[in-house]
């Protein structure tokens, strides 16, 4: 599905609107971006307006069960919401929406005025997991005054371009500011195209989909990366029982498919008998948890893998390892320590971890890491935290609260609006 214009378009329709792409923009670009509350507005009719089953349904077409596309959809109205974006304009930007007149005293005494301006054109380049919804980054470039370009991901199953078009609907002066191209990742004539006109193109994907694209995007045009991330939970000394079940509801709530969720589990040690004695006590607590577990992912492709690794022999998949084996959820005694992704749905690793070696483990994989959830005495947080945070992770909470966001929240070390703009000034006087 293709969206220009506010209307939705077969493929068949793209191929001329493509080659004339770049006369549309100009002509947005000289009309000028609708202000942000016009945005805002739009958005937050959009969401108290929302069908709740038929985005569900949209969200089931590509594998998500009712649990996890009610938190989405949850998550969607909270995005959206007027106070949620006007929340993120003030924490994101503050007084830099507005000009501000600044007297600088170097050279000679003079006033300038900076404010914020839009970086023209965004191309966004939207990850095929099930991690976020693309309309959600092109909101961000509609917040921020840009036309946006979003290339969809193969996953997407229409409800990002149902979304947008029903914002368009809501308000008609934002049609002329959004762009969706169905387009493959694999076609690299269409992609130029559409990187030709941008002034940035915002990436969202792994390392080959992010090294790949490098390539094709020139030096003019501004590169927005944003990379799978890992996350895990740490656990250093005297662990509760409260503190595991908490672990133990969030791994299985999440089914481990967010940035945020728990991949696996690092100790505070180096000996192996006490990874063993972990995931003895953990996996009953992992068991109960996943029984307790309304979540059904159905088609979910993800899934359907995990569980043809947890049907067959785990020993025979991890042979340098030993496999704690429940029902259906599972804990992998690793030997070695670098971090890496879980098969999921309640299959995690566990690792020694060695207070002494955080830095110099986890600093060749700087800028992979979120999220650490803690499992410790309060005691330790400070000092593990900042341990965690020179390593290169950019988030440390508690282990139950690893999925738990607030508004105008940084995605990953950093406010994502102020990507969107460029810091301009001109002679106030």
């Amino acid at each position: 599905m293709n969206l220009v214009g506010g209307k939705i378009l077969a493929a068949e329709q793209c191929g001329e609107i493509l080659e004339g792409l770049s006369a549309g923009i100009l002509s947005a670009l000289f009309k000028g971006a609708p202000d942000s509350e016009t945005v805002i507005r739009a958005c937050d009719t959009l969401v108290r307006d929302l069908d709740t089953a038929a985005c569900a349904e949209l969200l089931a077409g590509i594998g998500i069960d009712g649990a996890l596309a009610k938190s989405y959809i949850s998550e969607l109205r909270r995005m959206f919401s007027a106070e949620s974006l006007r929340f993120r304009l003030r924490t994101e930007l503050g007084e830099s929406l507005g000009a501000v007149t600044v007297r600088t005293p170097l050279f000679r005494d003079f006033a300038v005025e900076e404010s914020t301006r839009p970086l023209g054109v965004i191309l966004h380049i939207a990850a095929g997991n099930a991690d976020g919804l693309p309309a959600f980054s092109v909101l961000e470039g509609l917040l921020t005054g840009n036309v946006n370009i979003l290339k969809l991901p193969a996953a997407d199953g229409g409800l990002s371009v149902r979304l947008l078009a029903e914002l368009v609907r809501i308000e008609p002066a934002l049609a002329d500011f959004i762009y969706v191209f169905d387009y493959s990742s694999r076609d690299v004539e269409q992609l130029r195209k559409l990187i030709a006109v941008a002034d940035a193109v915002s990436v969202w994907g792994g390392d080959a989909a992010v090294t790949a694209l490098r390539g094709l995007v020139p030096p003019n045009v501004k590169l927005i990366e944003w990379g799978h991330k890992i996350s895990f939970a740490y656990a250093s000394g005297e662990i509760t029982e409260e503190a595991l079940c908490g672990l133990a509801e969030h791994i299985v709530g999440t089914g481990q498919l967010l940035c945020s969720s728990c991949q696996g589990v690092w100790l505070d040690t180096a000996d192996t008998e006490e990874i063993n004695a972990f995931c003895e006590r953990f996996l009953p607590i992992l068991e109960a948890a996943q029984a307790k577990s309304p979540r059904d992912f159905g088609e979910s492709v993800r899934y359907r893998t995990a569980l043809e690794v947890y049907n067959a022999e785990l020993e025979a998949f991890y042979t340098d390892s030993r496999v704690f084996k429940g029902k259906q959820c599972s804990l992998i005694a690793r030997k070695d320590s670098v971090p890496e992704v879980a098969i999921g749905f309640g299959n995690l690793w566990v690792k020694r971890l060695p207070r002494a070696e955080i830095l110099s483990v986890l600093r060749p994989c700087k800028n992979m890491l979120q999220t650490v959830g803690l499992l410790c005495g309060d005691s330790k947080r400070a000092a593990l935290a900042d341990s965690f945070f020179r390593a290169g992770a950019v988030r440390v909470c508690k282990a139950s609260r690893m999925s738990e966001v607030y508004c105008g929240q940084p995605h990953d070390g950093e406010f994502s609006l102020r990507r969107f703009v460029k810091i301009v000034h001109s002679d106030a006087d």
